[in-house]
């Protein structure tokens, strides 16, 4: 009986060495001074912090500008080559939009063997078209956006109604592209594409359409501040959102006689 009272004992008894001691209000003090010394240190690096944040938004948005600025040049080689730009999409024989202006600058981007992989007279969610869009060129990612990984672009055009005498228009009507000598304003007072948050499949026929007195473009995108637009001269600007609504309308249309130093 004695062994066993002596077993019970050693098995439920604990030492007061062994067992966990708890801490007291000074220790808390102690913890709450480190705490206090970390947040004191992080809300000091803050501006510093925000300059780094601020220099990556910037590098960001020049990389965007060098994307668009080689999407100019592929647009100056097709002009040369066509005598026109691009139409918004390559259609089908019956007029069906297929595939965006974007798979019509492949080859003048360094990708011609990526368009002859596309089926031209299928549209571009076709099975065999739509595998292609993991293989998106990163021109047309911007880099402070998700499109890249997604095979979405937010760099559209703006498609305007079909040109009737005496109207202004853009440089994209539904089944054309313009001519350089229907750029009354000049190449430099026009827009060819816009930078926007709205992501569309980058060889899908989706673009921005603006009707004679209807809405302008919203500028908005991936960047602070407003947007990255490509000129049809082959230049890159950052339009702000307070740009007013008329300046951005001259901007917009080839031939409204207007001739703009500055947006």
């Amino acid at each position: 009986m004695d062994t066993l009272t002596t077993l019970s004992e050693e098995i439920l008894f604990i030492p007061n060495e062994a067992a966990p001691k708890r801490r007291g209000w000074s220790h808390w003090r102690v913890d709450r001074r480190v705490v206090a010394v970390v947040v004191t240190g992080l809300v000091a690096m803050l501006p510093l912090i925000m300059v780094v944040v601020n220099a990556v938004r910037e590098s960001r948005r020049e990389q965007c500008a060098v994307q668009l600025k080689r999407i100019g040049v592929a647009f100056q080689e097709y002009q040369k080559a066509h005598e026109h730009f691009p139409a918004p999409s390559l259609a089908s024989r019956d007029g069906r939009p297929l595939l965006s202006w974007r798979v019509a600058l492949l080859p003048h981007l360094g990708y011609r063997s990526l368009y002859e992989r596309f089926h031209l007279d299928e549209p571009w969610d076709s099975p065999h078209n739509r595998a292609l869009l993991v293989e998106m060129p990163p021109e047309f990612a911007c880099p402070g956006g998700p499109g890249r990984r997604a095979g979405q672009t937010g760099y559209l055009v703006v498609v305007g109604p079909i040109t009737e005498p005496g109207n202004v228009n853009t440089p994209f009507e539904p089944t054309r592209g313009a001519e350089t000598r229907e750029f009354i304003d000049g190449t430099s007072n026009t827009i060819l594409v816009f930078e926007t948050d709205a992501l569309v499949p980058w060889t899908k026929p989706d673009d921005l359409r603006w009707e004679r007195d209807g809405p302008l473009p919203r500028l908005a995108s991936p960047h602070a501040g407003g947007a990255n637009v490509l000129f049809a001269d082959g230049m890159t600007r950052f339009l702000k959102p307070t740009i007013r609504p008329e300046t951005l309308l001259a901007l917009l249309t080839i031939n409204g006689n207007e001739v703009l130093s500055s947006a």
